[in-house]
């Protein structure tokens, strides 16, 4: 397979990831259906006399959508890099540093929130602690898209190596 052609099988399959992790935080986290409540109260077995009103928290959520466009903002631009076979060195270096630097940022936030969120009582408490366990599952998602994405790159830095 050309370098070329894996590279840009790479890239597609990083922004259908990212955009997995993009569709799913966005049901769960801000439409949150009564489908997905229901669900979660029972595959957990959590008791509770009611299911906490959905009232997304607003750092929270520009924390997420916040990494998610800065993921799409290092795609577009490794995109250009690659398509112009320049040296992709420092995109490399940048989003292998965002990887880790967005999964901190998105733990504490997870965690703020629900000392935010622990005023509401024990079972509010119980039940966005599950929702935001669900919600850590997601990010299995993002955490692919970055790493085919540093695949992408590591083939295009193979590939620029090569025409020196």
């Amino acid at each position: 397979m050309k370098r070329s052609t894996l590279i840009r099988r790479l890239m597609t399959m990083s922004i259908v990831c990212e955009e997995i992790y993009f569709l799913l935080i966005t049901v769960i986290y801000i439409f949150r259906p009564s489908f997905y409540s229901k669900a979660l109260v029972s595959v957990f077995g959590l008791t509770i006399s009611k299911i906490p009103d959905n009232d997304p928290n607003m750092a929270l959520a520009i924390t997420i959508y916040g990494g998610v466009v800065v993921y799409f903002i290092m795609w577009f631009i490794m995109k250009i890099v690659m398509d112009n076979d320049s040296d992709p060195l420092i995109l490399g270096v940048i989003t292998f540093l965002l990887l880790p630097v967005s999964q901190v940022v998105y733990t504490y936030m997870y965690g703020r929130t629900q000392v935010i969120l622990a005023r509401e009582g024990s079972e509010a408490l119980v039940f966005h602690a599950m929702n935001f366990k669900v919600m850590q599952y997601c990010g299995w998602a993002n955490i692919a898209a970055f790493i085919l994405l540093l695949m992408a790159y590591a083939v295009a830095r193979q590939k620029h190596a090569d025409l020196d």
